[in-house]
């Protein structure tokens, strides 16, 4: 080792240097630096926000959407009832005893279709086209008075003012009805056409008449039933059929006699709202 080169290292004076922080202070922030967790910051583009919120009252708008679009109210009356109302467009319907009706109210003025079950009167006002469907047939106007009778696989129509299309259900025939026109449609979905309908005896039961003319006692009793909320047995012969009217006023003990003495049969009241007709 060259000693003289050493000698003259040490013959150079010392530096001393100024820190604005002591060297304590230095060691203190580095040791925190070592201690403390990193935390990632987590920074959302303005962009994004935007795209977020817009997909959130997408979601809200369509939600809104469907509830309008399906929420369903459903007017029904029992036996021995009769109701009017009026839906949204302010058309008129009068349902008779056991009838039920189901439609749209937040979205009848987009589209005005009802569901009937039932027998109904319809006095519709002018505008879109409206529709009444039930389950053998679909009836279709602008702005008429009809009555459709819908029970069970019996199906038919009267256009009292207007003009009224019936389509079947199970086949597509259709016709299109004047006033005093009758369609009807059978169970197998054929559909046949009327002139001329007693228009008088069509809408009877909305002045509270019930008039029949060879009609089956079957139907009869049925109709009887639902007028007065009250049950009946038939055991009888079921080829009957009876002609006649009567009004609502009476009871329905005295229209079951006015009915089965016409027939030469007979009942008996097993109580105040159930008879046995043989």
């Amino acid at each position: 080792m060259n000693l003289g080169a050493i000698n003259r290292v040490d013959q150079f004076p010392g530096i001393e240097l100024e820190y604005s922080v002591s060297k304590e202070k230095v060691w203190e922030n580095l040791v925190y630096q070592l201690d403390v967790p990193k935390v990632n910051h987590r920074i959302i583009s303005l962009n994004s926000f935007f795209r977020i919120a817009a997909a959130a009252s997408l979601l809200l708008l369509l939600s809104v959407t469907g509830f309008l679009r399906f929420y369903t109210k459903s007017v029904f009356t029992p036996n021995g009832q009769q109701i009017s109302f009026l839906l949204p467009d302010g058309s008129k319907v009068q349902l008779n005893a056991k009838s039920e009706i189901n439609f749209h109210p937040y979205w009848f003025n987009i589209s005005r279709t009802v569901k009937l079950n039932g027998e109904g009167y319809f006095l519709v006002n002018k505008g879109k086209d409206f529709k009444v469907v039930s389950k053998l047939g679909e009836t279709s106007v602008l702005g008429t008075s009809f009555n459709i009778f819908s029970r069970n696989n019996e199906y038919n129509v009267t256009c009292f003012t207007g003009k009224v299309r019936v389509v079947s259900m199970l086949n597509n025939e259709r016709v299109l009805l004047n006033p005093n026109e009758k369609a009807f449609i059978n169970k197998d979905g054929f559909l046949r056409f009327a002139q001329d309908a007693d228009a008088r005896t069509l809408k009877s039961w909305r002045d509270n008449m019930f008039v029949f003319t060879g009609s089956p006692i079957v139907s009869v009793l049925e109709e009887v039933e639902r007028q007065y909320g009250i049950k009946i047995h038939y055991q009888a012969d079921p080829g009957l059929t009876y002609t006649g009217n009567f009004s609502r006023s009476l009871s329905g003990k005295e229209v079951l006699d006015l009915v089965c003495t016409s027939l030469g049969i007979k009942f008996d009241a097993k109580s105040d709202t159930e008879f046995l007709v043989n």
